[in-house]
Formats: C-alpha cells, structure tokens, sequence
C-alpha cells in the first residue's frame, strides 16, 4: 500500500490518464472496426451492378398513393411529393445495395420512413422510389470509387422521378425532399428537372434534410434560392443536424457534397447554409424550446399518428450546420451502437415543425398556381380513342358494299 501521498496522488493521475486512454482507443477501434465491415470486398469497376428497378411495377416503389390524385386541370391544383429516401443499407454486400435487399427494405419500411416520411404523408401523396442506394461506405469515406456508386443511385432516382412525371404526376406540382443521401440526390435532380418551365414554376419547395448544402449552390447553381421565411415558395429548405457537443468541425469537412461537375467530395473547407426548421430563416438566433412543436420516434410502419414530444430541444444554425440541444427525453435517445453517427437515426427531432411548414408552403403553392396570371392550368387530357370494327356500306339498293 502505498504510504506517501505524493506517490498516492501521482499514482491515481496515472491511474486516471490510462482508464482516458483506454476509453478513446476503445471508441478509435471501434469505429475502425465498423468501417472496416461496411467496406465493400471488392473494386466497384469490377462489381456488377444490382439488377434496375422497372418504375412500371409497384414493387419499385417504397410509397405512392393507391389511387392517382386528382390532375392538375382540377381546382384547387394539387401537389405531390416526391420523395427520395436516406440509407438504410449498412452491409459491406457491395458498392451498391439491391433494391430487394431484405435487411435494407426492413429497416426501411418499418423504422425510417415512418419517422422521416411520416411528416409528408400527413401533407399530400407520396411517391418514394426504391434504388440502388450507394453504400454507407461510399458516404463516409467520399471521393475515389464512392463517386461511381454515386451516379448509379442516381441514375435510378433520376429515371424513377422521369417515370412518375410521365405516368403519375398529371400535371400536378411536386414538392421535392430527400434525407441524408437522399437530400444529395435530391440536389441534383432540382439542377437537372427544375432549371426550366414548366417545372420550374410547379416546384412548390425542396426539403434537403440531413444533407450537406454547400452555400454555392441555392440561387447560383440552381435559380431556386434557400428560404428565408415560413411561407416562401419556390425554393430550398436544408439542413444538417448535429447535437450539441460533437466536433461540428467534423461534420462540416467531411459530409459528402456534389461539386459543380457532379462529383462527390468532402465539404472540407467549402460553405455551408442551413435553415432552422423552428424558426424557418436563415439566420443564426438561437430558437427556444418553445418554438419546437415536437419529434417524434415512429414505432413501426403502422404508426401512423405517433407521440409528439413537443419542446424537447432548441437549435440553431452555426456555421452551415444545425446545431441541436442533446434531448433529455428518453424515446428520443440516438443509438450509440456501432457507427451510430453514420446511421440514419430513428426518430424524427423535427416531425412536427415540418408538417405545418410543409402544408403552408403547399397551400401557398397551390394558390399561386391557381392564378391565372402566374400559370396556366392544363385541360383535361381527351378520352382514349375508341376503336370500331370495320362496317359495311350500304348502297341505295340496300345491298353492302364490299369493305376493301
């Protein structure tokens, strides 16, 4: 036992300094073994690709509506929502996920899109595409072979939303929201589908949630410009969450972004803007509690009316990124498993905050096409044709004519 305190005292910094050190090597390797098991076995050059979903087929799609909404020629013009969900893959299978994958598909049905989609099924129908989603290895560790697992979700989410405007959209307005590799998706297809009319004026509002916006592109990029206020339309919603005292630095140099030619890079040193969905503005004032209507964390794809926990946190934006108080309540615990911070969470800090907002902007939207001044509404598309089989001429002798 040892007597001198001086020893004592030297010996429990020690003791201290080696259980510090002990713990942060626990959560380095731990986190270098996760990425180690998500990462793909082999070259994505060399991996086939998942087989294409066909967008004419109803197993393709996560969510769309049982029946077709009324078409835009009705009153008051209606708005969709197009929807283009986060990962939910996190298997080494490959650089790119099946769109059939069993565990990816669970995961999704039953525990994201009841908390992320959830706040837009409340607002209008809802078309989610399934696509061959990029590995969660190609999110974390972005650039080099990541990019062509990129263009391939892409590719999907490109021709599924080319397919359900020419099939399911019947010249309604589209809201667009995308969460985390969604929201990325879901940046270029504004740059690709909405630059001209007429879908440039049938945008009611993007909502790019959980994704990275570097500050060059809203109003630059693409002509729509982030929102400013609660009731602006015809413009881009973003954010990135990150609770209270994790390393914002980390966040803000390492999310993936698309560059100006489409490639994915590290947000490393590059701009970032956010909207404060308590406050919808740009601006870095601190909401309160008060201003949170609530989160919610969805128990299923049956859920459809889950708990509110209303007041739960405050927020605000810093430096191009939400910053988030660290809840308290219990149902609102993030996972800290396994590479949890690379993980779509399971639960939804802002379901209430966005569904009033989202309404407001498609009532707001809606109204404006309503006016003759700003759009004109398409007419009803003519009945098919119908075919008759051919018939014989009568001659005034009352015998037929022969039909050549």
């Amino acid at each position: 036992m040892l007597k001198d305190p001086k020893i004592r005292r030297i010996a429990l910094i020690g003791g201290v300094v080696l259980v510090v050190l002990v713990v942060v090597s626990a959560v380095l390797f731990q986190d270098a073994l996760f990425r180690m098991s998500i990462t793909p076995p082999g070259r994505f050059a060399q991996e086939p690709a998942p087989p294409r979903a066909d967008y004419a087929r109803a197993e393709s799609w996560a969510l769309r509506p049982a029946q077709p909404p009324p078409g835009g020629w009705e009153t008051p013009w209606g708005i969709d929502i197009f929807f283009i969900h986060p990962t939910s893959a996190y298997s080494n299978a490959g650089w790119n996920t099946p769109v059939d994958n069993a565990e990816a598909l669970e995961r999704l049905k039953e525990r994201i899109l009841p908390n992320h989609a959830g706040p837009f099924l409340q607002a209008g129908p809802v078309y989610a595409p399934l696509y061959r989603q990029a590995s969660l290895h190609s999110e974390i560790d972005v650039g080099g072979e990541g990019d062509g697992a990129f263009d391939l979700a892409y590719d999907d989410v490109l021709r599924a939303f080319d397919h359900y405007m020419a099939v399911d959209n019947r010249f309604r307005g589209v809201v667009i929201a995308g969460v985390g590799q969604g929201g990325l998706h879901a940046q270029r297809l504004l740059a690709d589908r909405f630059q001209a009319e007429p879908l440039q004026s049938r945008l009611a509002a993007a909502y790019i949630i959980d994704a990275a916006l570097p500050a060059d592109f809203a109003g630059k990029r693409v002509n729509q410009p982030l929102c400013a206020q609660a009731d602006q339309i015809h413009c881009i919603v973003a954010w990135k969450t990150i609770l209270a005292g994790d390393d914002a630095t980390r966040f803000r140099d390492k999310s993936p972004v698309w560059t100006a030619d489409w490639k994915i890079t590290a947000s490393k040193g590059k701009p970032l803007v956010c909207v404060n969905p308590l406050r919808w503005t740009i601006d870095d004032e601190l909401s309160a509690r008060v201003d949170h209507r609530g989160a919610v964390r969805a128990k299923g794809a049956a859920d459809l009316e889950p708990a509110i926990i209303e007041k739960a946190v405050t927020a605000r934006c810093n430096h191009g990124v939400l910053e988030v108080e660290r809840p308290s309540a219990p149902e609102l615990q993030v996972d800290n498993g396994s590479g949890a911070q690379y993980k779509t969470p399971e639960l939804n800090l802002f379901y209430a905050d966005i569904v009033p907002n989202l309404t407001g902007r498609m009532t707001a939207a809606t109204a404006w096409l309503d006016n003759v001044e700003n759009a004109r509404k398409p007419a009803e598309p003519l009945p098919p044709a119908v075919n008759f089989e051919d018939a014989p001429i009568y001659r005034p002798d009352g015998q037929p004519e022969p039909v050549h």
